[in-house]
């Protein structure tokens, strides 16, 4: 019941960072469709240039690209909300040695030439107001245009080389500008919704442990209860079960991370073939119920270790089970006394002995 109604946190893929909370996430940008578009486009532009008949420094057009590939992925894998400050200046400074190379790399003011070029820079633009850098976006748009106008003048005609990529960028910058300054705000309104409805969830799903376990518990106590109201005298097997219940309720209080029903029953059993059973949470989260925080797996396996020692301990055996405090080496310990001598198993969080 725990893993149904608490959910795992999502699996992230190798290629993707950490999840974001901004305009990028709402349009998809973190999902691996995106990937696979701008790498697309990457490429088409690409061959668009070189199959433009205009480029007359190959090698050069490839650093380009080259430099133009390195701001796509910053821009598109940085982690934070806005992007992390390096990344977002990396990708600057490379938008701006793309703009110097392409001065050199093309045939002066080769209009097939210079149409990827803007196509590949209004991308970077568009970039950098979904990653929350509209700033940046518009220092990286004014320091290419004077690298367009300062180089291109040496090339050739210095308004042509400023005018054909940088006019409809502008433009697409500016639509840019005002979608990131409606949705950015849209985002966080999201986002905080999103992160109230997980807190809701996780109360309810502790709401829904904690009556599971009462309703587990009442199966057992309300019995008793009625034939105590009965007003008879408990004979010794009613006394035995009372005996038992009342161990079980120190044990939801003692130990709060060992309250499940495998190990619950497995205590059970062993008490009735007369094993002293002693559960212990000394963790710091030992108020939390249950399988709320098991992110490891090292509570499930310290637990099924505890199951499998009650169910082999013998009748005069004194069982100790004990979860430690974090940040030790060990988190649990396992003690059997029995026939005089002690066992004792030290587990870390690998269910390996220390």
């Amino acid at each position: 019941m725990d893993a149904a109604l608490i959910e795992p946190p999502e699996e992230r893929r190798w290629w993707q960072s950490d999840q974001r909370e901004d305009t990028s996430a709402v349009i998809g940008l973190q999902s691996g469709f995106a990937v696979v578009a701008l790498g697309t486009t990457w490429a088409v532009f690409l061959m668009l240039g070189l199959m433009s008949g205009g480029v007359e420094r190959t090698w050069l057009y490839l650093v380009m690209f080259g430099a133009i590939g390195v701001a796509f992925g910053l821009l598109l894998f940085a982690p934070g909300t806005p992007a992390v400050s390096w990344a977002t200046g990396g990708a600057v400074i490379a938008e701006v040695g793309a703009a110097a190379a392409f001065v050199w790399a093309i045939v002066p003011v080769d209009r097939g030439a210079m149409m990827p070029f803007a196509g590949a820079t209004a991308v970077i633009g568009a970039l950098f107001c979904l990653r929350g850098r509209v700033v940046s976006g518009w220092v990286s748009f004014g320091l290419v245009t004077v690298v367009l106008g300062v180089l291109g003048r040496q090339r050739a005609d210095a308004l042509h080389y400023v005018t054909e990529p940088q006019s409809g960028n502008l433009g697409i910058l500016v639509m840019m500008t005002v979608f990131a300054a409606i949705i950015g705000p849209r985002a966080e309104q999201i986002f905080a919704l999103r992160r109230q409805a997980t807190r809701e969830s996780k109360a309810l799903a502790v709401r829904a442990i904690r009556d599971h376990e009462l309703a587990r518990l009442d199966d057992r106590v309300r019995p008793l209860l009625r034939r105590i109201a009965a007003g008879g005298a408990l004979d010794d097997v009613e006394l035995v079960h009372c005996r038992l219940v009342e161990a079980q309720l120190r044990d939801r209080i003692r130990a709060p991370g060992l309250d499940v029903p495998a190990v619950a029953d497995a205590v059970w059993t062993a008490r009735e073939r007369n094993v002293r059973v002693v559960l212990l949470d000394d963790r710091g989260d030992r108020a939390a119920l249950s399988g709320s925080e098991d992110g490891d797996g090292r509570l499930d396996r310290a637990r099924a270790v505890a199951v499998a020692t009650l169910l082999d301990s013998s009748s005069g055996d004194h069982v100790t089970v004990r979860l430690l405090p974090e940040g030790r080496q060990t988190f649990a310990t396992i003690t059997v006394a029995s026939d005089g001598g002690v066992t004792l198993r030290e587990l870390d969080g690998a269910d390996q002995p220390v």
